[in-house]
């Protein structure tokens, strides 16, 4: 039976019309592409839901950093075919604060779609305003987060409408809510895989994990602050305690490949120079690797073994998405832009137990169990 937030208890009650929350901060590159629509095409169903009960839905996302100030580079216009290909409604994209957007959203077609533009042009979205937070609230009956990937931040759309409308969960955040933590069974051999680019942040991550997982094993931009061959802001004490406690085993590559004038080279990890960049790890670390992945009985994996998108730079990722499909047997979670990326790039996110189209906020509801966007509508007295 779903619980009472679940978007399936909304048929139950009169409401006309609902502020979903969503995630459309999709990867694009430099020419303005999609890379991966994947975040697009998972709420799908929470809006043929709200369409098929006659409700009006008014999308809320964000696109990049613009850091409060409006930026045509990272309006949602740029996104809006690749939104009413996927979604299959037609969708009208108008500014938050266009004096006449009660207007628009009264006299929008139900079969249509209002998206509101870019929500973080408004800085009072990042700085989280009350104020701020009751407006949005008055331009629908209730609120819908279907927005994972950003439900660790206490952001306004996230954690503040909820205190002004009845909320509930789409489908695929209530998906992401019930299958993540799923670690009520006891594993003998867990694995988290850790990798990307964002060293610092995954670092401290990292650190709460030791303990809770068997086997840590290091990619991406984190190898070269375990090297200590290369410059990085990490605290070296910090690395030292992490390499030289007890409760988990951490496992470094072998050998990496290294980038240098253009020139592509495989080392030994111990051969590495302040000079060399590592663009992906070698083969015997991918055999290493591989090992430990079929052994393990519960595999948590966040973030690329080196840069995916490049055919030279790509056979660590590849190897990681290939051996945890191979392990038929492990609950397997995997989560994270460029992870989705990945297993979309490289293999099937069916053959996962569960992927997650969340990056932080991933890793913090593994961490923590919980997120402040999840929490304040579990704790919402006016459904």
């Amino acid at each position: 039976m779903n619980e009472r937030f679940h978007i399936s208890n909304i048929n139950n009650k009169k409401y006309d019309s609902c502020l979903l929350r969503v995630d459309f901060n999709v990867p694009m590159s430099n020419k303005g592409i999609i890379l991966d629509d994947t975040r697009i095409k998972v709420i799908k169903k929470t809006i043929d839901y709200l369409i098929k009960n006659n409700i009006k839905t008014i999308l809320v996302s964000h696109l990049g950093r613009p850091k409060g100030n409006k930026n045509n580079n990272l309006s949602l216009n740029k996104i809006l075919p690749s939104v009413e290909s996927n979604l299959g409604y037609k969708t009208h994209i108008v500014e938050f604060d266009d004096p006449d957007i009660h207007k628009k959203i009264n006299n929008l077609n139900p079969k249509d779609l209002i998206m509101i533009d870019n929500i973080r042009f408004y800085k009072d979205e990042e700085n989280y305003s009350e104020l701020f937070s009751k407006k949005l609230s008055t331009l629908a009956d209730c609120y819908i987060n279907d927005a994972f990937a950003v439900s660790h931040r206490n952001h306004s759309s996230i954690t503040g409408v909820p205190k002004y409308l009845p909320s509930y969960m789409g489908y695929k955040m209530y998906d992401e809510y019930t299958s993540i933590n799923n670690r009520d069974k006891q594993y003998d051999n867990s694995t988290a895989i850790f990798g990307g680019a964002k060293i610092e942040d995954k670092i401290l991550i990292l650190q709460n994990f030791i303990g809770k997982v068997k086997t840590i094993i290091i990619g991406g931009g984190m190898i070269s602050a375990f090297t200590k061959k290369t410059t990085h802001s990490v605290d070296p004490k910090l690395i030292n305690s992490l390499l030289n406690n007890k409760k988990s085993e951490i496992v470094l590559p072998d050998d990496v490949l290294v980038k240098s004038n253009n020139d592509y080279r495989c080392l030994d990890i111990n051969d590495l120079s302040e000079i060399d960049s590592i663009v992906d790890i070698g083969p015997k670390s991918m055999c290493k690797y591989k090992q430990i992945i079929n052994k393990s009985d519960y595999i948590l994996w966040n973030g690329p073994m080196g840069i995916f998108e490049d055919p030279i730079t790509n056979k660590g990722t590849a190897s990681i998405v290939e051996s945890i499909q191979e392990n038929k047997s492990a609950y397997t979670v995997a989560g994270g832009g460029s992870t989705l990326q990945s297993i979309n790039e490289f293999g099937h996110t069916s053959s996962f137990s569960h992927v997650s189209t969340g990056g932080g906020a991933f890793m913090e509801y593994i961490e923590n169990g919980s997120l402040p966007g999840i929490q304040v509508i579990i704790n919402n007295k006016l459904n």
